[in-house]
């Protein structure tokens, strides 16, 4: 006999109550070709019944489709000559379309889970909120503007800071954390005024005292110390 019906396989895999004739049953106990199909409709059925009912599916986008058919040659071709198929397609490619559908069908599946996932996964781990916030205006006769956010996060504190419109400098932009009394100061790093960028912040600094924000302008001159020509500035709140 024939293979059996691809859509009973596929019923027969996905273990609804499909009765099996004696003729049935000997061909699918003798047939490799059937019983491989039916163990890859079982794979897939496992692929899904592995998500959760809370995983939030997106179908396979179109071009996923376009290049299973493409790679198994299932592009509309020509009728052929004889009218044996009354217009439909033959029975090996009707078979092959069942099974085209079905792994289109576990790539949407897996790609709507990974998307799931990964959005529960932001949801566990939010990024940290800053716990003070301050701008950084320009100094007079300045340009130049900035956001400065200090973030403590698992015994760590960050400052992230982002600026605009600071001109192209002659030499290079650094950033510091200057004490309230304007004489002690901590360099965090260049800053790129493209970007801006995150810093670490050494224990303790802020509650210290190390609050004023300052960027300024450093001629590459090979020395560390302030060169006193701040171009943007902030306090960071208690």
């Amino acid at each position: 006999m024939d293979h059996l019906d691809p859509e009973q396989l596929a019923r027969y895999a996905l273990g609804d109550d499909v009765p099996l004739g004696t003729d049935e049953q000997a061909h699918l106990a003798a047939c490799d070709t059937c019983r491989t199909e039916i163990e890859e409709l079982r794979q897939l059925a496992d692929l899904g019944h592995e998500l959760r009912p809370d995983d939030r599916l997106d179908p396979a986008p179109p071009q996923v489709w376009d290049r299973v058919v493409d790679e198994l040659g299932l592009r509309e071709r020509e009728p052929a000559p004889s009218s044996q198929y009354g217009g439909v397609a033959p029975r090996r490619d009707r078979r092959r379309l069942v099974f085209v559908g079905a792994v289109a069908a576990a790539v949407g599946l897996i790609a709507g889970a990974l998307g799931a996932r990964v959005l529960s996964s932001d949801e566990i781990a939010p990024q940290p909120q800053p716990v003070a916030t301050t701008r950084l205006d320009p100094l007079e006769g300045k340009t130049g503007d900035g956001v400065a956010d200090l973030i403590k996060s698992g015994g760590n504190t960050e400052l992230r800071v982002g600026v605009n419109g600071l001109p192209a400098p002659q030499g290079f932009y650094e950033l510091w954390l200057i004490n309230t009394d304007g004489e002690r100061m901590v360099s965090l790093g260049v800053l790129d005024p493209t970007t801006g960028g995150t810093f670490a912040v050494p224990p303790n600094l802020t509650s210290q005292g190390y609050r004023i924000v300052d960027v300024s302008l450093e001629p590459d001159d090979g020395k560390p110390e302030h060169s006193r020509d701040s171009v943007i500035r902030g306090t960071l709140p208690t």
